[in-house]
This record gives structure tokens, sequence and C-alpha cells, in this order.
């Protein structure tokens, strides 16, 4: 009963941690989204959104219970709750390995979903969705403030419906400055103005009376690389160990909750760095 009740008290932490943390990255990968997300059908956003969260959920879940097993061993150790425990014939390890086994679902959630979703799936989906809806986005990007499409980053004075004025882009490297431009049919036509290309480390600038620019052929998201099935291995397995770290660490050095704080914070930082190492290599 009493590893029952803490492998929920650390599934529990570790879904809202892991939650919070899928939807806060959520949040800053699609504040470029939003004009798609407010005008395209609202089963497909909600599709988007789902599969998205969905897959970082589960990317997020392994660290979430390294957290989740800091917090509540470090809550059991403060509130001398081990101890007890230890007076009744159970060790720390023991209650830690145990609690472990029964948290072990979690882990094997990981490569399920990571088996159905990869990461590259996920961006690609994005940048299709992006592709798919750019009319909207252009139309709704606000004046006076950069705002990136893709591959473009655009800035625009003023506009008046489909007619902008003053604007700047920056297409792959390139930058183009036009007093006007119109969008119409996927393009956008630009009238008086300069261009400057990079070529052999060389800029050259040239001035038009009119250029267009075809977002369709820019946005069209470049065939999908096939993601390697070992990261969610990598994820878990990641998991395991910084969950013996930070236990290990809980019970023999940690006695205040701004140090717990400060571990886990900087363990974190070790696991998704050494994660997204791992990602890059294989």
């Amino acid at each position: 009963m009493l590893f029952r009740f803490l492998a929920w008290r650390i599934t529990k932490v570790a879904f809202t941690v892991s939650l919070t943390l899928s939807a806060l990255f959520l949040l800053v990968q699609s504040i470029q989204l939003d004009q798609v997300l407010l005008k395209s059908p609202a089963k497909e956003s909600v599709l988007f959104l789902s599969v998205w969260l969905l897959y970082f959920f589960s990317y997020f879940l392994p660290s979430s219970i390294v957290v989740a097993f800091g917090w509540v061993f470090f809550d059991l150790k403060e509130s001398k709750k081990l101890n007890v425990i230890a007076s009744f014939g159970k060790s720390p390890t023991s209650i830690f390995f145990k609690v472990l086994l029964l948290c072990s679902p979690l882990f094997f959630s990981v490569i399920i979903v990571g088996s159905f979703i990869k990461q590259d799936d996920i961006f690609y989906l994005r940048k299709l969705f992006i592709y798919k809806y750019h009319t909207e986005i252009i139309k709704g990007i606000p004046e006076k403030g950069f705002y990136t499409i893709g591959k473009i980053n655009m800035r625009v004075e003023k506009k008046d419906a489909n007619v902008f004025n003053d604007v700047f882009l920056r297409v792959d490297g390139n930058l183009i400055s036009a007093k006007e431009a119109i969008f119409q049919d996927g393009e956008l036509i630009l009238k008086d103005g300069s261009l400057v290309l990079k070529k052999d480390d060389r800029y050259y600038l040239t001035k038009f009376q009119s250029y267009k620019l075809s977002f369709l052929n820019i946005l069209l998201p470049e065939e999908r690389r096939k993601d390697s099935f070992l990261l969610p291995v990598f994820n878990i397995t990641l998991g395991l160990i910084f969950t013996f770290v930070v236990f290990y660490a809980v019970l023999k050095y940690i006695r205040k909750h701004t140090k717990l704080y400060y571990t886990l914070g900087l363990l974190m930082t070790i696991y998704h760095l050494v994660l997204i190492l791992l990602r890059a290599k294989f």
C-alpha cells in the first residue's frame, strides 16, 4: 500500500511537470501559428495540437520522473518519514527500487509513443501546417514588428488588407526591401525596392521596379529525414540513470529546498543537452 501511494505521488508530479513543459514548449513554438490555429478548421487545429502535446509529453516524461523522484523522496526525508519507514525494516534503497518498479510502465509508454510518432514527424507537420495556411499567416502579420514564417523573416511598417508598405524581408541570407508589396495567389509582388544577394562571401546590390517572391516554393517542406528509433531508448536510459543520481543526491547531500531546486535544474539542463547531442549523432 505504501509503495503504491508513493508511485501514485511520483506519477502525479511527473505528469504535471511533463504537461507543463510540453505546453510551454508548444506555446513558444506556435507563436507564429496563432493566425493559422485561429482561422484553420477546428478539427485540424485540435489534431495538430493533440499530436504535438502527446509527443512532447512523452518526450519530457522521463526527465519529469527524475524531478518527481527527487521531489517526493526529499519530502519524505525532510518530514522524517523515511526514518519512520526504516524503523519497520524498510531501507530507503529498497523503497526506491520497489517504487521505481511500479513506475516502470511510465518508461515503457515513452517507447510506445516514440514508435508511432517521431520528432521529425512533429516538425514536418508544423512546416506542412505553415505551408498549407501561409496565406492566413501573411495576412495576419502585425505592423512594425519582425515576424518569422518558415525560412522568411519579414517586417511591415504599414498594411491595408493585402497591400503592405515599407517592407523588409530576409530570405535564405538575402535581404529585400521595398516601398510597397501586394500579396496575391501565393506570391508577394514587391515594387520599388532593392535586393542584396550574398555569393562567394561577397554582397551584390540590385535595384528593381517589380520583383515577385513565391511563398509556395520557399515554404514547401523538405523531405523528412528518418529519425532514429533509438531516441526513446536514449531518453529512457538517461531517465533511469538520472533517477538513481537524484535519489542518491537527495539521500546523501541535499538538505534544503533551495539546493534541491538548483540540483534538479542543473541535472535537467545536463540531461537534455546530452539527449540533444545523442539525437544529433544518431
